[in-house]
């Protein structure tokens, strides 16, 4: 199982590293949205899109690591240190709603990406 979640967790990285070219102009969109749904205040934004783009630099750090066992590791440790960044960021009510946004969003990445590889077979 914990093999599974790890490949789950390398192709979510490469996903995301290929499609972060494409997302740049979509970025600034999305992270308005984030913003707008956390409800941040003015003074928390600069950080918070700070942390974001060091969220992303270290997702795609992860993406250039070939073994997909490494790749699910570090991005265990990546993620799990951009929470403790943006828990002292964020209101706990923001938090809360922040990791049930990144949550959601790899769960829907990780099952989409199961039923691309199941239609390619």
């Amino acid at each position: 199982m914990k093999k599974i979640m790890i490949a789950l967790v390398a192709m979510f990285v490469m996903t995301m590293s290929a499609n972060a070219q494409s997302v740049n102009n979509e970025s600034k969109l999305s992270f308005d949205r984030l913003s707008s749904y956390l409800e941040l205040r003015i003074d928390q934004v600069e950080p918070v899109k700070t942390a974001m783009a060091q969220f992303t630099a270290s997702m795609e750090a992860c993406f250039q690591l070939k073994d997909g066992t490494k790749a699910g590791e570090a991005w265990e440790k990546v993620q799990n240190q951009h929470k403790k960044t943006m828990k002292k960021l964020l209101s706990e009510k923001q938090y809360e709603k922040y990791v049930q946004t990144l949550e959601l969003t790899a769960k829907n990445t990780a099952e989409r990406l199961m039923d691309e590889a199941t239609a390619a077979q």
